[in-house]
């Protein structure tokens, strides 16, 4: 799992982590989740190779029902401190706004990943979300300890995106998953709504979302 969260690929050891599984009469919860991520992001990043030891399908089936059970997901969303629920709840109604569709917090998309915010369709469930937006905090910032990482005199260590949450973003745009991320600092830098929601356009249209669904 950590290869895929640096990006790194070594097909021999990812060949003798799946013997090894195969072989294991029990396997930890988050070891599980964990495979399904890396079944993911070879999936997306390393599909022909990936192809000749890819799991079978019954197998990764039971994976993502699994992923789907302890991930995320409204029922399973962390709970957020009190600012930082408010920058949730201001996004996705700033968001109902720009975007023409129905907006949700703690998402869930098909393939088990979970995100903050989503626009989808309000006729089917079914198919791809419009957006998705992902909101940067504690939960998925982690403090930079490489002092190149400094942002300048006075303005200490600067922070870095936690593995987990990079890579699940990898593999969702990766995917054909439009999805962008909002800053909760950067968030609260802006006052007026109008400012709010013009963000959230440009972030959308970087995005990918077309100009017809925009308000």
């Amino acid at each position: 799992w950590m290869l895929c969260v640096l990006q790194s690929y070594h097909e021999n050891l990812f060949r003798l982590m799946f013997r090894q599984l195969e072989d294991s009469p029990k396997v930890a919860t988050d070891a599980l989740c964990q495979l399904y991520e890396v079944h993911l992001t070879l999936k997306a990043f390393h599909q022909e190779s990936y192809r000749e030891y890819e799991l079978e399908d019954d197998t990764v089936q039971s994976l993502r029902e699994h992923y789907r059970k302890h991930k995320g997901g409204q029922m399973r969303a962390v709970k957020l401190e009190r600012s930082a629920e408010r920058v949730h709840a201001d996004v996705a109604d700033q968001l109902r706004d720009v975007i023409d569709g129905s907006v949700s917090t703690a998402h869930q998309t098909s393939l088990g990943f979970s995100v903050d915010v989503a626009a989808t369709r309000r006729k089917s469930s079914h198919q791809a979300p419009l957006a998705l937006i992902d909101i940067d905090g504690p939960r998925s910032l982690v403090r930079s300890l490489d002092p190149m990482d400094a942002g300048g005199v006075g303005l200490g260590h600067t922070s870095r995106v936690r593995g987990v949450a990079a890579l699940k973003r990898r593999v969702l745009h990766k995917l054909g998953f439009r999805i962008g991320v909002v800053n909760e600092d950067e968030w609260r830098t802006m006052s007026k709504s109008k400012e709010k929601r013009e963000f959230l356009r440009e972030l959308l249209r970087n995005a990918g979302v077309s100009k017809a669904r925009l308000r």
